[in-house]
Formats: structure tokens, C-alpha cells, sequence
């Protein structure tokens, strides 16, 4: 005569089966990635090709003195831009081969400052920079490193819907032999349960049509090239804070570039 019990039998999961999956599953991440980036170049190349020409044709018909000549200087600026970032992705797919020499990230960040102070989304963003004036030389691409730092201020701005205040820091990360960059915003910041995907390709947190899921993961890519890392602290409705780690160059190269420690505003929403 039986009991009436009966028997659960409870399994866990293969942990070197679900890493296998995990990584099965970024490859074809990566696949798809590179199709997208393959697409994305043969359409977008031709009229930006274009839009250089023509911008040319324009600075070669205005005069020296013409103050419209700054715009069309800005275009030429925003289409070598949008190319590197083609690039970019193509550069998810295939191994970068980027020729990477000291540079200055202090001059970096400013001179992409420079580029976005027009910005529609910056206009009424307060931007406070706290530049280390003894900051170290890196080695690195400064054509990447801008496009990451494009991103992250971009999103920034985003994330507070063009109002708030937006911090860049570069100091001497202490303890380790490396430069460390901080871009922190008053944002809406990020879920707890979205932060551990944040730097996956495809995912995004933005609505439909208004982001491909792919500038943090290309931005990530780009830092671990560079021999860095990237990491972000956030929660939610308190704002985020991007951490890039990059190493220092070589010895040699050790000299920093003369930067004041100061605040600078784009715009101030207060004044």
C-alpha cells in the first residue's frame, strides 16, 4: 500500500550549457550586427559622399570673409562624423585594424564640446567641465574617441530631455596606471533591470523608432580596443554616470596638455 506522497525531482541548470548559449547567442548578435553594418555602409556612404562635395563646391564659392562660411565648415565636420560612424559599425563586425598613437583627451573632449555647442538638445543643458590639467597622454584612436564621447553627451541630453546639467571630469584614476573620463547627467537614468544589458547590441531603453540599440555597444567596443573599460552607475530618475578607464601611453608621451581646472556652460539654463 503506497503512501499517497509523491516525489518532486528538482534540476538546475547546466551552468557550461548556459554560458554555450550565452555565447552562441552574442554571435549571433555580432552576425546580424555586421549584415546591418554591411547595409548601412553601401546606403549611407553615397549621398554622404554627396553632401561633402557639395559642401566643398559651397566653401570654394564663398568668399573668405563670409560669415556663412562657418556653417558650411560644420557640415563638412558632421559628415566626416556620420562616416566614422559608419565605420563604427563595420568595425563591430571586423577586426579594428586603427592605428592608435598618444593623444590628449582632455583636447579630445573639448574640441567635441565645440562640435555639438549648436545642438539643438544642448541649447538649454548647463555643461560643467573638471579637466586635470597634469591629465597624462593616452594611446588611441581620436577619431574613436570622440565618436564615443558624441554618444555619451548626446544621450545625456537625451536622458534629460534637454534640461539639466551635464559633468565631464578627467583625473588620474587612482591606484592603477590609467585616465579615467566621467560624463555624468541629472537625467531620468537607467532601470535597475536594464542596467546589466545596457551595453548590448540591439537593446535599447529609447522608444520605437527613436534608437538602433547599437552606440553603447559600439562605444564599449571601441574602449576595450583602446585596452579600457567602461562601466555606468544609475538609477532610476537620479541620473547616470558613464566611467571610461584608459591606459596611460608609454613613457614618453607622459605630458599633459594645459587645461585649467574650471566650470564652462553651453548653455545655462538660469541665465
Amino acid at each position: 500500500m503506497t503512501s499517497g506522497k509523491r516525489s518532486i525531482i528538482f534540476t538546475e541548470k547546466d551552468p557550461i550549457a548556459s554560458k554555450r548559449h550565452e555565447k552562441l547567442l552574442s554571435a549571433e548578435r555580432l552576425k546580424a550586427t555586421g549584415r546591418l553594418a554591411s547595409e548601412i555602409a553601401h546606403e549611407l556612404n553615397t549621398p554622404l559622399g554627396g553632401v561633402l562635395m557639395y559642401s566643398h563646391l559651397l566653401l570654394d564659392d564663398l568668399p573668405a570673409d563670409d560669415p556663412r562660411r562657418e556653417n558650411v565648415v560644420k557640415i563638412n565636420k558632421l559628415v566626416h562624423r556620420c562616416k566614422i560612424i559608419v565605420q563604427g559599425l563595420l568595425d563591430f563586425a571586423h577586426e579594428d585594424t586603427s592605428e592608435l598613437k598618444p593623444v590628449q583627451i582632455n583636447r579630445i573632449l573639448l574640441n567635441v564640446i565645440g562640435f555639438l555647442e549648436d545642438h539643438i538638445l544642448l541649447r538649454s543643458i548647463a555643461v560643467r567641465t573638471y579637466l586635470d590639467p597634469a591629465l597624462p597622454m593616452v594611446t588611441g584612436d581620436e577619431n574613436k574617441l570622440e565618436q564615443v564621447f558624441i554618444n555619451l553627451i548626446i544621450n545625456a541630453a537625451q536622458s534629460m530631455d534637454g534640461t539639466g546639467t551635464l559633468t565631464l571630469r578627467t583625473e588620474v584614476a587612482l591606484g592603477t596606471d590609467g585616465v579615467l573620463v566621467e560624463c555624468s547627467d541629472t537625467g531620468s537614468g537607467i532601470d535597475d533591470k536594464h542596467i546589466g544589458r545596457i551595453f548590448e547590441p540591439f537593446f535599447t531603453t529609447k522608444g520605437p523608432g527613436k534608437g538602433t540599440g547599437l552606440g553603447l555597444s559600439i562605444c564599449h567596443g571601441i574602449v576595450e580596443h583602446h585596452g579600457g573599460t567602461m562601466t555606468v552607475e544609475s538609477s532610476k530618475e537620479q541620473g547616470s554616470t558613464f566611467m571610461i578607464s584608459l591606459p596611460v601611453a608609454k613613457q614618453g608621451s607622459d605630458c599633459g596638455w594645459p587645461i585649467s581646472d574650471r566650470e564652462s556652460n553651453i548653455a545655462d539654463p538660469e541665465s
